[in-house]
């Protein structure tokens, strides 16, 4: 296990440090100082540097197979990418549907575009990623790596909800919470087709392509059975 052990420690670290930063205690003063936008640019920096850390852990790691790649595993995720790379990239462009939790919709809609399928796009694709890649590699490092990831993804919904709460009021709350559901697709209204618009459909399903041509050269591992 002591080759596992950098990885381990890196992963450690990362969801630390992530944890750390969106603590209130740090997270408001932060945002005071630099600005929404200039914190926004420091977590995104954070999270590059500390990925390509733990990824370099991942590389370097021994493979211990926990259970067999099945050709049928190995097509899991070429089946929930796609949605996953849409709901990352939704993440972006739609207004207060970040990880940032620090605002609600404006205006009579209270579930706008990718907000009426999910208030919670990024944790969602992350969650999405990590599954459907642990299922498909299915050694340790495969699953310690992918398996935070998921884990990071779903205790990021509770703790964004509580954010939003914290902020923007309980009432305000309330009425995004009814409209805009926590599980994609599971909302009580219609789906916002034109507030969603081609934009983040396009950008995500070319994500996912650009993915696929670079999966071999990046990773090492066709990313198709």
């Amino acid at each position: 296990m002591k080759a596992f052990l950098p990885l381990i420690v890196l992963l450690a670290a990362f969801v630390a440090v992530h944890t750390a930063i969106s603590r209130p205690r740090i997270r408001d003063p932060l945002v005071a100082w630099l600005g929404r936008r200039w914190y926004g640019a420091f977590h995104g920096i954070v999270s590059v540097v500390g990925m390509a850390a733990v990824f370099w852990a991942y590389y370097t790691a021994p493979y211990l197979e926990l259970w067999p790649p099945l050709t049928a595993f190995r097509a899991i995720p070429a089946l929930i990418m796609p949605l996953a790379c849409i709901l990352a990239v939704a993440s972006v462009t739609t207004p207060c549907a970040g990880l940032g939790g620090d605002c609600l919709p404006e205006g009579d809609n209270p579930a706008p575009a990718i907000l009426s399928v999910t208030r919670h796009p990024a944790p969602w694709a992350l969650v999405l990623w990590g599954a459907a890649h642990v299922i498909a590699n299915g050694d340790l490092a495969g699953v310690l790596l992918f398996g935070i990831f998921l884990v990071f993804g779903a205790l990021g919904v509770p703790l964004v909800d509580m954010r939003r709460r914290r902020l923007c009021g309980d009432d305000a709350w309330k009425r995004f919470a009814a409209a805009s559901p926590n599980l994609p697709f599971a909302g009580p209204g219609p789906i916002d087709w034109k507030g969603i618009g081609w934009k983040p459909v396009l950008l995500g399903l070319a994500l996912y392509a650009s993915g696929l041509l670079a999966h071999d050269w990046i990773i090492g591992v066709q990313p198709y059975p």
